[in-house]
């Protein structure tokens, strides 16, 4: 397990940022959509959140039922922890109102 230490936080800021105007097409010189929505980021997380769609990945060599849970339990916390970090650019008037 990775530890959830400054640099996984700098990773997660430096993920924040991509997503938004910021740094957006911006690092890896892709073409793609200026910015990711807010409300996209956090509506997504929805979508790989649905246990139909992470438990199979889960259960997939053999764990129990009972570790399956505690393993999406864990995934969703992550997850969460993750979105909240990846909100902070669209929350400190670095990004513009249209990106919310």
């Amino acid at each position: 397990m990775r530890p959830y230490d400054q640099d996984w936080l700098n990773y997660q800021q430096e993920m924040a940022l991509r997503h938004a105007s910021v740094k957006k097409n911006k690092t890896d010189d892709v073409q793609s959509v200026p910015t990711i929505r807010l409300r996209d980021v956090i509506a997504f997380t929805a979508v790989i959140n649905d246990p139909t769609i992470i438990k199979p990945f889960l259960s997939a060599k053999g764990h129990s039922s009972a570790d399956v849970d505690r393993m999406h339990q864990a995934w969703c916390r992550s997850l969460l922890l993750q979105v909240a970090l990846w909100t902070e650019p669209y929350t400190n008037s670095q990004v513009a109102p249209n990106e919310w």
